[in-house]
């Protein structure tokens, strides 16, 4: 189990890897380095109100993601309201690191294993008697890159975009790691190339990705995939067809579509909207 305390995390904390840290009150806030470092470090005192006030993309009770100028650097920040959660989820994080520390130490491993993901330029979070109440975490913002259930909408009955995600997938879990929360909206595509963002729910393994993993993660995407042309109003009959759509997943991933297709079949049945032929 990674820590607050593991070498991984405050390796990329330290003044040697080049991050510059700041204590304001109860807010622990690090700036990796990076061009936009200065003027991060200067937004430390108002991240709440910046993120808060910034272009909302994402709101809810418990945590808030906009877009937001740093000098004059487009950024995407989050924070997340840790007092709006169950005491126990709190608790979890007493000796684990927060979801925006943990983000830094995944988009680190998946640089190293040249997958893309937006880098993680700051992070930050508030504890009181180390018990959490806030974290938050800013990375660049990509130019021109669109969630992947938004691209697919453009490219009706077509497969090329599940081929593209299944062989993502697969060079993911071959560098030992498993996303925790694949759907297409959390890949992103940005001209000609794809990568994956939100990875807060992230798991990195020492050894190979362990199958249950590799299964819940073809599951999800195949079922993220039918879901999304489902919805589509340009999809044609004979595109409806999940056998053929799981083999060109799997075909794409490289395995046997069996590996994942039959613990997924019992669930999908169930879901009476979905307009598929499951043979």
């Amino acid at each position: 189990m990674y820590t607050r305390w593991s070498s991984e995390l405050t390796s990329l904390l330290k003044p040697s890897y080049g991050t510059k840290s700041l204590r304001i009150g109860n807010l622990e806030y690090h700036v990796l380095p990076s061009d936009e470092q200065a003027a991060l470090l200067e937004v430390a005192p108002k991240l709440d109100s910046l993120i808060e006030e910034g272009n909302v993309q994402k709101h809810s009770k418990k945590s808030t993601a906009s877009l937001f100028k740093a000098g004059e650097t487009l950024v995407f920040g989050k924070h997340v309201r840790f007092h709006q959660k169950a005491f126990g989820l709190r608790f979890r994080y007493f000796l684990q690191p927060s979801r925006s520390f943990w983000t830094a130490v995944v988009a680190k491993k998946l640089e190293e294993a040249g997958l893309g993901t937006p880098k993680v330029l700051a992070v930050g979070e508030r504890r009181t008697l180390q018990l959490i109440s806030d974290s938050y975490i800013i990375t660049e913002a990509l130019k021109d890159a669109y969630t992947a259930d938004k691209v697919l909408r453009s490219q009706p009955n077509s497969y090329e975009l599940l081929q593209n995600a299944g062989r993502l997938l697969r060079r993911l879990h071959d560098a030992g790691i498993t996303h925790g929360d694949i759907k297409l909206a959390n890949f992103y595509v940005q001209g000609d190339s794809m990568g994956f963002w939100d990875l807060d729910s992230a798991m990195v393994f020492s050894g190979q990705t362990p199958q249950k993993w590799i299964i819940r993660d073809l599951g999800r995407l195949l079922s993220s995939f039918i879901l999304t042309v489902d919805d589509m109003p340009q999809t044609q009959d004979y595109f409806r067809n999940a056998p053929e759509i799981a083999q060109v997943l799997a075909d794409a991933y490289g395995t046997d579509v069996q590996t994942f297709l039959p613990s997924y079949y019992s669930y999908w049945l169930k879901k009476i909207k979905l307009k598929h032929d499951f043979g």
